[in-house]
């Protein structure tokens, strides 16, 4: 995931989507926050985004569903004035998740999201 204002780079990070309902916080250099409740289900996994301006007061929230499957190209989403949500998928191994050298698993493989 990669969150924007307009052109600029806001954060990055890897978020991992599993079974179990989980959450986290990415925080941008600047102080925005960004707090995002996902959980994986078939055909697609549950995300909630909460964002907050640097100020902390908060800026907007987004619901969405993102189908479980391997892209090569960034995806983009409009969120609310001024950012935006950029992301590719990967299907991974849930219990060990090496980013930076494990390929992805065919989309058609079965077995731990």
């Amino acid at each position: 995931m990669a969150f924007f204002d307009g052109d600029t780079l806001l954060t990055r990070a890897n978020v991992l989507v599993r079974s179990i309902e989980d959450e986290c916080i990415i925080l941008a250099e600047r102080g925005d926050r960004f707090e995002i409740t996902r959980q994986f289900e078939e055909p697609a996994s549950r995300l909630f985004i909460e964002y907050f301006d640097p100020d902390g007061n908060p800026a907007g929230r987004s619901a969405m569903r993102m189908g479980a499957h391997n892209s090569d190209d960034w995806e983009a989403i409009d969120l609310v004035t001024p950012y935006q949500l950029c992301f590719k998928t990967a299907i991974v191994d849930g219990e060990n998740p090496d980013w930076a050298t494990q390929e992805p698993i065919a989309d058609d493989a079965t077995g731990t999201q």
